[in-house]
């Protein structure tokens, strides 16, 4: 049986931020992926929540290619593993452990590559201060995961 959820709160905070990751990768990346008009998002919420992230952060205005294959990536691979991370973290599923750990590697390294291109070339027209609030839950989290899931090291016999 496993432990009720509620009774784990370290898992409870990482099944609530990866199922808000899952919706940011399935619904909110698809408006790069897909390329839509940002500047004119019209009624829809979700690109008028682009557009405004879009003031602090305008490379999403004219998105170069080499990111929205990130934010693809992030769609198409990383959303639906979100579905199978938070269903695992909240049943307790064993098997979770090495896809977690290789997904945390592989995100922390996008993010870096993102934060390092923002700090390098978009650092005079981005609101850095804004774009790294919004972004750092993105490298800190899966971190976090990674603790989580890291095998507990066994004494080595001599």
């Amino acid at each position: 049986m496993p432990t009720p959820l509620r009774r784990r709160p370290f898992d409870l905070l990482l099944v609530v931020t990866f199922a808000v990751f899952a919706f940011t990768s399935l619904v909110m990346e698809m408006y790069i992926v897909f390329d839509a008009d940002l500047r004119d998002p019209g009624s829809d919420p979700f690109a008028r929540a682009w557009a405004l992230y879009c003031t602090w952060d305008p490379i999403f205005l004219d998105t170069p290619l080499w990111l929205r294959i990130m934010c693809g990536i992030d769609g198409f691979v990383f959303g639906p593993f979100y579905l199978a991370l938070v269903w695992a973290l909240a049943k307790e599923r064993a098997w979770i452990q090495l896809p977690a750990l290789l997904y945390a590697a592989a995100i922390v390294y996008s993010t870096l590559v993102y934060f390092g291109y923002e700090f390098i070339a978009e650092a005079g027209r981005a609101d850095m201060t804004m774009v790294v609030l919004v972004n750092i839950p993105y490298t800190i989290m899966p971190l976090a995961l990674a603790w989580r899931m890291w095998p507990r090291r066994r004494r080595l016999r001599a």
